[in-house]
């Protein structure tokens, strides 16, 4: 799919009435969507994203920033003709689904933050690679293999997009959307720990949380189960 000279690549699963988008993170594919994509797929409708440069999507000829990927994800939307659409995010992609649901709100019923970021203290490359490396040490092998095979594809995109990335401010954007936002984030994440969380929820009233106790940043992928059920749950639990 092509849009404002920009190619995404799009897969679907599920025939649900429903419409799920799952949005991936910095340096990634989809291809860590599958367990959770499966899950989801056996109520709803979900189409999960590769955004340009990322995965099997031919690399973009200009810079994006995250509001441009957020409005290249809106113009998916509109595409497909969806309207009350959940969209899930994980890593950076909690970012861009907050930015689409900024620029587009008539389409979106509900936000979904995986783990997201970036953490308003450590916005730097270097403590975010820190970062990263610390959680290796808890992800599975299988996670580890697809995300380092995914950042070795993309490397060229990753470096144009780590400094927007840094630079976007999701306790802005959160703050002027208007549909209900849910973020969950693995007990065990060094990317995104709890006192970032909590500063989301207080800076965005009315935001809810989940945490999955002993999981890493990528907790959908062993955790797939649990993380259709927070997902799909749309009611309050309690703070992270």
């Amino acid at each position: 799919m092509s849009l404002n000279n920009c190619d995404v690549v799009l897969r679907s699963a599920g025939r649900g009435a429903q419409a799920v988008v799952l949005v991936h993170g910095i340096g990634v594919s989809s291809r860590y969507f599958g367990p959770l994509a499966a899950e989801l797929a056996r109520d709803c409708t979900v189409y999960a994203v590769e955004l340009p440069g990322f995965g099997s999507a031919p690399r973009p000829s200009r810079t994006l920033d995250v509001p441009d990927l957020g409005g290249i994800l809106a113009g998916v939307l509109a595409r497909l003709g969806l309207t009350d659409v959940v969209l899930i995010g994980h890593s950076m992609g909690c970012q861009v689904v907050a930015e689409a649901a900024r620029q587009a709100p008539h389409m979106v019923q509900r936000l979904v933050l995986l783990a997201p970021t970036v953490n308003d203290r450590e916005r730097s490359a270097v403590m975010q690679g820190l970062r990263l490396l610390q959680d290796t040490l808890h992800e599975p092998a299988g996670v580890n293999w697809i995300v380092f095979s995914d950042y070795v594809r993309s490397c060229i995109q990753y470096a144009r997009t780590l400094r927007p990335m840094l630079e976007h401010r999701l306790e802005d954007v959160l703050g002027s959307v208007i549909c209900p936002a849910h973020i969950v984030r693995g007990e065990k994440d060094p990317i995104v720990p709890g006192d970032w969380v909590g500063r989301l929820v207080g800076a965005c009233p009315g935001v809810t949380t989940d945490t999955v106790a002993g999981a890493p940043h990528v907790f959908m992928y062993e955790g797939a189960a649990q993380t259709a059920r927070c997902c799909m749950a749309g009611k309050p639990h309690a703070p992270a």
